[in-house]
């Protein structure tokens, strides 16, 4: 899939991608004065707490098994025990792809919200290997949910059908891959949309087999033709490295926020991984909130 690549400064497939206009439309960052600059680094210490919140629409920490609120769609998804960080229980879900399986997934559908945040502890396996093209977790909304916000590559959002944002590696996972939006929205440039990476030091670089806390999350904009105040943003291990403006999510009133989707995609354009050695990557603590929760 074709992408276009915007470094922001900061002062702080077949699916999706994240863009802007080339003037003032174009989605930048926002001054660390905001309140939406939330600090989630004083957080409870278990679970449990996490999901105390009235915030929260949905907590899965796999240690029951795959809750059955969620939607499968294919791939091969399973239960992973004795992979958890320590201290965090014991089960994980793990997402694999190889050779005739190139997305492995969960949905999960929510009452419609105008602002939502998702929270994960996420692992790519030591030998995960994107440099084919990949994709991760998506939140976003259409009037079908979750289905029409699917298979919409290269299909610009008209406002009143659907919009979605990613939260993945952009580069190489094992040498210089970070994590990265990738999304579709009204205002976007071009037909294949944009990657927004931090600007912040250290960059929020992904380490295989290691586990890191990953929250983002989006604000939709007031309905209407010419409004662009929608937000994105994204902490990873307790830094905030994404607090964007200027994005126009949509047009219609009554298309709001419903769905989200835990994703593993491998485009493979180098050649897919054979069965016997899948790509993997693993996820456990998933929260759903309308607000920030932080990491444990």
């Amino acid at each position: 899939m074709k992408r276009i690549l915007i470094l922001l400064s900061s002062s702080l497939f077949f699916l999706f991608a994240c863009g802007g206009g080339g003037s003032s439309n174009t989605p930048n960052t926002q001054s660390s004065s905001s309140t939406d600059t939330t600090d989630t680094t004083t957080t409870p210490k278990t679970f449990k707490d996490l999901c105390a919140s009235t915030a929260v629409l949905f907590c899965d920490d796999f240690e029951q098994g795959i809750a059955t609120d969620w939607i499968s769609d294919g791939g091969d998804v399973g239960i992973v025990p004795g992979y958890a960080k320590i201290g965090e229980g014991n089960n994980v879900v793990e997402l694999r792809t190889y050779e005739g399986i190139s997305s492995s997934k969960l949905l999960y559908t929510f009452a419609n919200e105008n602002e939502v945040y998702v929270r994960y502890d996420v692992q790519y396996a030591s030998d995960y290997d994107n440099s084919g093209g990949s994709h991760g977790p998506a939140l976003g909304g259409s009037l079908s949910p979750p289905w029409g916000m699917l298979g919409i590559a290269g299909k610009p959002p008209g406002g009143d059908d659907y919009f979605v944002l990613n939260h993945e590696p952009e580069g190489i996972v094992g040498s210089n891959a970070e994590f990265s939006f990738y999304a579709y929205f009204v205002n976007m440039s071009g037909i294949w949309g944009n990657s927004f990476l931090s600007s912040v030091s250290p960059k929020p670089l992904i380490i295989p087999g290691q586990w890191h806390c990953v929250e983002f999350g989006l604000r939709l904009n007031t309905a209407g033709a010419s409004n662009q105040d929608g937000k994105a943003f994204f902490w990873v291990d307790n830094v905030m490295h994404g607090n964007f403006d200027n994005f126009q999510w949509r047009i219609a009133g009554d298309l709001m926020i419903n769905t989200f989707m835990l994703d593993s995609y491998n485009h493979f354009n180098n050649g897919p991984r054979p069965a016997s050695s899948p790509n993997r990557v693993r996820y456990d603590n998933i929260v759903i909130s309308t607000q920030p929760v932080g990491c444990l």
